[in-house]
């Protein structure tokens, strides 16, 4: 997965839904959700984030066991997955040190003319 260099990062609240929430797990690279948490963490910038009481949640290291009753755990991992949104920064790949530019919420993924 990209690294991320985030820059500004925004917060905007979205209607809580714990079946939906709980039915995107399967779906997820966990470390690298928790990996991701910790590089948006450092961010200098957090726009709308007043709201946000205590901060930016935290999320455990590992999955927990329970985590479709977690009612706690999942209303951390909703406002992590649909209420953060990455405004400027830069994604990075780990392997080649290739940044990804990222304004106004848009990666620019292209390649430059002598990567084709």
């Amino acid at each position: 997965p990209l690294a991320i260099q985030a820059v500004s990062v925004k917060y905007e609240e979205s209607p809580y839904d714990k079946d939906f929430t709980s039915a995107m797990i399967p779906k997820l690279e966990y470390g690298a959700l928790v990996k991701a948490l910790g590089e948006l963490g450092k961010c200098p910038a957090l726009t709308g984030g007043e709201a946000l009481v205590g901060g930016v949640p935290q999320l455990p290291a590992t999955l927990p066991e329970d985590h479709a009753e977690n009612e706690d755990f999942l209303k951390k991992l909703h406002v992590i997955l649909f209420d953060l949104h990455l405004v400027e920064g830069k994604l990075v790949c780990p392997e080649s040190g290739r940044e990804f530019p990222v304004n106004d919420s848009i990666p620019n993924m292209l390649l430059n003319d002598d990567e084709v």
